[in-house]
């Protein structure tokens, strides 16, 4: 391999550093004004509870009169409807059976997780909620881990409201590729009697509230959609945030630009991968000459993946959401949804291969060493059409569709969670808005038989995590 100082390296490892550490969630504490607090429930004996009075009072028997009127909750299993207190174990009320006063549209909440979860939208677009539960968890209850079900492309995640009801457990834990965040809404409103808890965060995020120890954890959650557009306003002044800082655009665009201004990437062009971070719900059933549910994708992307996507057009070369399943030691992508009604998602690549538009990938993972900064990640023997090198990988070996399907909060409604990849063809150097040619393995790439010390330089580690091993 011929010498030569490959500055791109950390500017690869800033791409994927300012992608990577996008939070997928919001959450904080807002104090608000005692109606809010304010709960009639009961369609036909009509009740009412104050759970402002009822976080400072020492009687349960309001708390526990609105626990007896709930109903057991169940959850989704694939397509079944399950109630199975081994797993869930809480009481749930629908949202035509109860009537808050939370006044969620003037506490500015909705304008906070827009400009949280969504950054690069707020001049577009606004974030529309549909109350949809509330639910009671007395002492013993859980919900084991799981994921929201997705109703339709344009909902995105869920708002959780938690009141300050006396309780002890409880906690919601979100994962999210190989991170885990605790929100222990009991502990932030210990003595905060006038304030309420809220976490935000996307639907394709694994979550589980952890069991009560003691009293009554009260929620209500609404489904986040995108909205029309409407003007930003900013977050109310007693709004108390808790969650990391989010990516800005800003610093995509200054991370992507200095990637492709330097001399030593892809110098003749090539194609540059990202496997999106979030999953998004796409038909089941996808109907052969209609339109293509991928095509407008671009318009419901999430967090980093939506800067990402906006900024490459920003800069001149053009992003392209595809499908890619890796399920064997081949990926093979997809530029079109594929009818998966008709055949089981965890077969091969081989009938992939057979859809009009399916691409059989040479893939190099970015490996975080500096002198050898690219490995191959597909075995050889297969007869390859297009190389790509991943900034990121995203987590689409699970392959098209994700295995969420398992457990959700209700059986799935003919959408499922899919895995989508941005694939950008670029020119070779000072003309990167031309798409380059397939150049195939590009200088600095590591082959699989070479020995891997001989790519370390003296005082160089792997710094960076290892898309050939994630």
């Amino acid at each position: 391999m011929p010498k030569y100082k490959y500055t791109a390296f950390p500017l690869v490892k800033r791409l994927r550093t300012v992608l990577l550490s996008d939070p997928p969630y919001c959450s904080g504490v807002l104090e608000v004004s005692p109606s809010n607090f304010e709960l009639y429930y009961g369609r036909k004996d009509a009740r009412f509870v104050d759970l402002l009075e009822a976080s400072t009072s020492n009687d349960p028997h309001a708390l526990e009169e609105l626990a007896q009127s709930c109903e057991r909750a169940i959850f989704g299993r694939g397509d079944e409807a399950v109630l199975d207190q081994t797993y869930r174990k809480a009481g749930k009320m629908d949202s035509s059976h109860f009537k808050t006063g939370l006044d969620l549209a003037n506490t500015g909440l909705l304008d906070a997780v827009r400009l949280s979860l969504l950054p690069d939208a707020v001049e577009t677009r606004t974030v529309r909620a549909e109350l949809y539960r509330l639910n009671v968890y007395g002492e013993g209850a859980f919900f084991k881990s799981h994921k929201d079900t997705p109703r339709s492309q344009s909902m995105f995640g869920s708002l959780v409201i938690i009141f300050p009801t006396p309780h002890e457990g409880g906690a919601l834990i979100l994962r999210h590729e190989d991170k885990e965040v605790t929100f222990d809404a009991a502990a932030l409103l210990a003595g905060r009697t006038s304030s309420i808890a809220y976490i935000a965060f996307f639907g394709d995020v694994e979550h589980e509230v952890t069991p009560i120890v003691s009293g009554h954890r009260v929620t209500i959650t609404y489904n986040l959609s995108y909205g029309s557009v409407r003007k930003p306003a900013p977050p109310p002044l007693n709004l108390e945030t808790l969650q990391p800082p989010h990516a800005s655009a800003l610093a995509v665009r200054d991370a992507l630009s200095s990637l492709l201004d330097d001399a030593t990437f892809l110098p003749q062009g090539g194609t540059l991968g990202s496997g999106l971070r979030h999953t998004y719900p796409l038909p089941y059933v996808c109907t052969r000459g209609r339109d293509d549910p991928l095509d407008s994708l671009e318009g419901w992307l999430k967090g980093s993946d939506a800067l990402l996507f906006r900024t490459c057009g920003a800069l001149g070369v053009r992003p392209l959401l595809r499908l890619v399943s890796e399920r064997t030691d081949s990926e093979v992508m997809l530029d079109r949804m594929v009818e998966f009604s008709g055949f089981d998602i965890s077969d091969t690549e081989t009938e992939l291969r057979t859809y009009e538009g399916a691409v059989v990938l040479r893939s190099f993972g970015f490996t975080g060493n500096r002198r050898k900064p690219w490995a191959r990640t597909t075995a050889r023997g297969y007869e390859e059409e297009l190389s790509v090198h991943w900034v990121t990988r995203g987590g689409f070996g699970e392959g098209p569709c994700s295995p969420y399907a398992a457990y959700g909060n209700e059986p799935w409604l003919g959408w499922l969670y899919m895995r989508v990849c941005l694939i950008v063809k670029i020119g070779p150097y000072g003309r990167r808005s031309e798409e380059g040619e397939d150049m195939g393995d590009e200088e600095g790439v590591a082959d699989e038989d070479e020995d891997e010390e001989d790519g370390k330089g003296e005082g160089e580690s792997d710094d960076a995590p290892s898309d050939a091993e994630n």
